[in-house]
């Protein structure tokens, strides 16, 4: 039964999987020559890993739930609009966008975007609706209220939190699920740009809470500078290094009080150390602590190859969420 529905997903597929890797090219071709980055845009920044991410979002398919060619494209319509349409900021550019996509399901799949989105918005998926996780599409906008509005009260009664009343209208309850499916996957990190009260800060919690994640917050004082900031990275990289704990870094641009503390979020997000973070004494104190998960995975034991295992277990563990304002100078 099982090797035959795998097989029944395998026809339905396989006529659309070449099909998807042309239009995803295609489209890929089309954004990076249609949105370029201006001084008022200078985030359209596209390059081959947009690509990646198209299909990585595919990848989460599910052979019970994406059976059919009109599912299997509604999935690849929404990580196109996730990858690619999330990037733009005003209305005219998400039309020009769905203007994109419409010409290529035409050209590519034979399909309108009218007849796969009769309203007219991309599709929603999600991977928190059921246990075990499946990614599938959330065509019910009542139950998938009902879940957020759940998962708000949830998050309410936790223990340490400052209580958020808000008010979940679909735009809210959207957002939401692009955060989840962004940090929801391996090393997943994340930039909100929207002025202050927004709702960035309080939707970031509320996805992470979701993910089952602990959210991590600096508190910056009158005399909070570099020192102060390293040891909160510190205190980051135990929780999320040592201790293991699925954590998502939430860093607001009010909060840059130092400019170098830019420079150590880029360090994290793109090798994930941060230079002379701990002293020769610091770092002995979590060898302790790791040595002998080291030993079981065969990690050599020496110092460098201590931290880079350090390095890769926080990589794994932490989803940084960045919520800047586009207001101003200090953004470009």
């Amino acid at each position: 039964m099982i090797n035959q529905k795998l097989q029944d997903f395998a026809e339905a597929v396989k006529p659309t999987g070449n099909v998807v890797t042309k239009a995803t090219l295609d489209v890929y071709n089309t954004v990076v020559q249609r949105f370029l980055p201006t001084p008022a845009k200078i985030h359209y920044l596209f390059n081959l890993r947009d690509i990646s991410k198209v299909f990585q979002g595919m990848l989460r398919a599910s052979k019970d739930f994406h059976d059919t060619k009109t599912s299997i494209t509604r999935l690849w319509i929404h990580e196109c609009f996730r990858v690619f349409s999330d990037r733009l900021v005003d209305t005219a550019d998400v039309e020009a966008f769905v203007g994109i996509i419409s010409d290529k399901l035409g050209s590519f799949f034979d399909l309108t975007f009218h007849n796969l989105c009769p309203n007219k918005r991309s599709p929603i998926f999600g991977d928190f609706l059921r246990e075990p996780k499946v990614y599938e599409d959330l065509t019910d906008l009542t139950v998938l209220r009902t879940a957020m509005e759940t998962a708000l009260n949830e998050y309410n009664l936790s223990p340490a939190v400052v209580p958020m009343q808000l008010v979940l209208f679909r735009e809210a309850i959207e957002h939401i699920t692009r955060i989840v499916r962004v940090i929801g996957q391996p090393r997943g990190n994340m930039l909100l740009v929207g002025i202050g009260g927004s709702g960035r800060q309080s939707l970031a919690r509320l996805a992470s809470s979701i993910c089952k994640y602990i959210t991590f917050q600096i508190e910056v004082t009158k005399h909070y500078r570099k020192q102060e900031f390293r040891d909160d990275i510190k205190r980051l990289y135990r929780q999320a290094g040592v201790e293991l704990k699925a954590t998502s870094f939430l860093f607001v641009d009010t909060q840059v009080a130092d400019e170098s503390f830019l420079e150590d979020i880029n360090n994290i997000l793109s090798s994930g150390e941060v230079p002379n973070l701990y002293t020769v004494d610091e770092f002995e104190e979590i060898q302790t602590h790791i040595i002998e998960q080291a030993r079981a995975e065969q990690v050599p034991e020496s110092s460098d190859s201590l931290f880079a295992y350090l390095t890769e277990r926080v990589r794994n563990n932490l989803h940084i969420v960045l919520c800047l304002s586009p207001v101003g100078d200090p953004f470009r």
